[in-house]
């Protein structure tokens, strides 16, 4: 009876009475001095979490809140510690500061100065373009030769000739160079010290930025100089005094001057642990997540956290990290235009189910190991479901992939998921015990699925469409691999020596297009299942067949890095064709990127493709072209149709490749029903939804 007592003390001296499982309640709206109730509520989240106890729920009325919080507080398996959203109210939490103060520069350019070190400029959650020479219609300048002792490069054409750098020649200001690094196929950038156009000689205060160039291939950009600001849209700035930044911007119009803003450096806008402690039993809800100059929703040394139904987007780092955590749940979030989507390392038994993960500026989901690199770092990664997840369009920089595993992964199971439009669709290494079920993995720049380095061993494939790979299906360098009951579309593979394979479905471009390559005793391949079955033993019930899709490009090529492009004509290469246009015609229509713009084919020669209307600009890299024929609106629909030989030709009469619903996947509805399993988007955030063949690049390499 004594905590009955001491309550009715409490109430009756009027104290204030915690009972655990309380409801605290947020609105920044409120009156001063609230105590979190419904009707008195807390003015900030951070004075909730404070006044909160470990099994409380907080829930936060619509509105910004620029806040840091810290989530630490365990709750348990009965009574979790909650952070959410008020039902159907939109929440932000935000690490946006708005940018004002904007007074006439010169021309259409105006100017103001931020009171932090900003390194970006939004219009909302609209990224602007950095200035850029050469700008998005010219392709990037060739380096001939370079000296990494004098941090010097030149330039491979001449540069007194570019009047444009006149005046960033007499004054570099804060001038960067983004450096496009061939031998490693990423971008870095570094600091313009000097540039002399006489002899077409560029300087960097930061040598060691030029280590990895080759001169074969490497090539560059000038970005940030007010004097290159050439279109509306585009920005520059330069230090000021006690660390502000002095900006310079030509707004599309005169009312997105109201609504600058950047992202502001600091914590992760959400954190849920802490150090030297674990935090347990926490589910964070229905918030959206913004503008952080660093992750979004990072998730370290906890467990049994759930976080559902948030939008994570325009972060700096990644949307979503987890580190070091276990029983770990993502489900029903999107993460869109952060540097990395999803981010996972040395955790165990996880949980990534029906999120959309899109148009990030690196790779959608990672799930790495000991991601220190140092023997006995941390601990390796085990046990993981990705599951029912829509990712698409990873194309930009470093090495961009929808999805890639490495450093120490085992047991990893990737089900029904979709993988469109990547620079690779899946990339794994030093990734071991691990299945790829019943998954779409089409449209790629490289190989659309890589066990690689020889380290990722013993996997299954089964039940999946994989193909449209810009330089293949499948690569197979390490050992024992189970393929069966899938479709590859438009692309062959290895048969390695330790690969089975068998009851799959093989769709060729053409006739002259082999199906499978061995190595071993001698290269050698094959167009036939029953030639590969005769020479492997594998294949044996395999069929080389149209599996008849609803409804499927007929062919891809991909657009190479070539100088002769132009914004309605690009040069392109294709895996398995005689020529790069093979199967392209006049009159056919094309959609680039997966854009969803029908373009006509204007014209077509033997290496490249002529279309109206036009790019908004040159591709950033190498672009994926498909086309659609007579297709109107282009309908991305892998499921068999009926008379499919993928319906009844596989073991004991069952069906060949994946029975996604790609549609379906591509509204938010994961299991089918007809409702959208995703949070809305606001009417703000659709309309900042990035481009793929408009990009907007940071203004840091990465």
């Amino acid at each position: 009876m004594k905590p009955v007592k001491y309550a009715l003390f409490g109430l009756l001296l009027g104290l204030p009475v915690h009972c655990t499982g309380a409801e605290l309640w947020v609105d920044r709206t409120a009156a001063p001095g609230g105590e979190g109730s419904s009707a008195k509520p807390f003015q900030t989240i951070t004075q909730a979490i404070q006044a909160s106890h470990g099994g409380d729920t907080i829930t936060i009325r619509k509105g910004t809140y620029a806040e840091s919080l810290p989530l630490d507080k365990s709750g348990t398996a009965q009574q979790p510690t909650v952070l959410r959203a008020a039902t159907s109210e939109r929440v932000i939490i935000s690490g946006f500061s708005p940018i004002g103060g904007w007074q006439p520069h010169r021309d259409h350019i105006y100017t103001t100065t931020a009171d932090w070190p900003a390194g970006e400029l939004f219009v909302g959650y609209a990224m602007q373009p950095v200035a850029r020479w050469p700008d998005g219609g010219e392709s990037w300048r060739r380096i001939d030769r370079f000296d990494p002792a004098a941090g010097t490069l030149h330039d491979a054409g001449d540069l007194a000739r570019e009047k444009e750098l006149t005046d960033l020649a007499s004054r570099p200001a804060a001038a960067r160079l983004y450096l496009y690094l061939a031998r490693g196929n990423v971008f870095g950038d570094a600091p313009l010290a000097k540039l002399d156009p006489t002899s077409s000689t560029l300087t960097t205060g930061q040598a060691k930025s030029l280590r990895s160039l080759t001169g074969k291939g490497d090539r560059y950009q000038i970005v940030n100089h007010v004097s290159l600001i050439t279109a509306p849209g585009q920005w520059a700035s330069e230090p000021a005094d006690a660390g502000h930044t002095r900006f310079y911007f030509w707004p599309r119009n005169l009312e997105d001057l109201q609504h600058t803003q950047a992202r502001r450096a600091g914590k992760p806008l959400i954190r849920v642990g802490r150090s030297g402690a674990t935090t347990s039993h926490v589910r964070v809800e229905g918030l959206e997540v913004t503008g952080g100059a660093g992750p979004g929703i990072e998730i370290g040394g906890a467990d049994h956290v759930n976080v559902t139904r948030c939008t994570v987007h325009h972060n700096s780092g990644t949307g979503i990290g987890v580190r070091r955590c276990a029983f770990i749940d993502l489900s029903e979030n999107i993460s869109l235009a952060n540097q990395t989507g999803v981010g996972i390392a040395s955790s165990h038994d996880l949980t990534i189910q029906r999120n959309e993960i899109a148009l990030n500026m690196v790779d959608g989901l990672v799930v790495a190991g000991n991601v220190t690199g140092r023997p006995g770092g941390e601990p390796g990664t085990r046990d993981v479901l990705v599951k029912r997840n829509y990712i698409h369009h990873h194309l930009l920089l470093s090495h961009p992939d929808n999805m890639q595993t490495y450093r120490d992964v085992e047991r990893l199971t990737i089900e029904e998921n979709v993988l469109l439009w990547g620079g690779q669709g899946l990339m794994t290494e030093e990734t071991n015990h691990g299945a790829l079920r019943d998954c779409v993995v089409v449209g790629t720049g490289a190989i659309a699925v890589i066990f690689g380095h020889s380290n990722a061993n013993d996997w299954t494939v089964e039940r999946c469409t994989i193909g449209l790979g810009g330089w293949g299906a499948l690569s197979l360098t390490g050992r024992d691999y189970r393929l069966d009951h899938d479709i590859f579309l438009q692309n062959m593979h290895a048969l390695g020596e330790t690969v089975a394979s068998d009851y799959n479905i093989y769709t060729t471009s053409s006739d002259k297009q082999p199906i499978a390559l061995v190595s071993k005793p001698k290269w050698r391949t094959f167009f036939t299942p029953a030639d590969a079955a005769a020479a492997t033993g594998q294949e044996s019930h395999s069929l080389r067949a149209d599996p008849l899709f609803r409804s499927a490009p007929t062919r891809q090529a991909v657009a190479t890095w070539d100088d002769r492009n132009t914004r309605a004509r690009l040069f392109v290469r294709q895996s398995g064709a005689d020529h790069p246009t093979d199967g392209f015609s006049p009159g056919d229509r094309i959609e680039l990127n997966g854009d969803g713009v029908p373009r006509r084919l204007t014209a077509v020669d033997d290496d490249s493709l002529q279309f109206d209307p036009p790019l908004p600009q040159l591709p950033l890299r190498s672009a994926l072209v498909w086309n659609w024929k007579d297709a109107d609106k282009p309908v991305l629909d892998l499921r068999p149709r009926d008379g499919s030989p993928a319906l009844s030709s596989g073991k004991d009469g069952g069906r060949i490749g994946a029975d996604l619903d790609i549609p379906a996947y591509q509204r938010g509805d994961f299991d089918g029903d007809g409702k959208r399993d995703l949070p809305e988007l606001p009417d703000d955030l659709k309309a900042a939804w990035p481009n793929p063949n408009a990009v907007v690049m940071p203004l840091h390499g990465a």
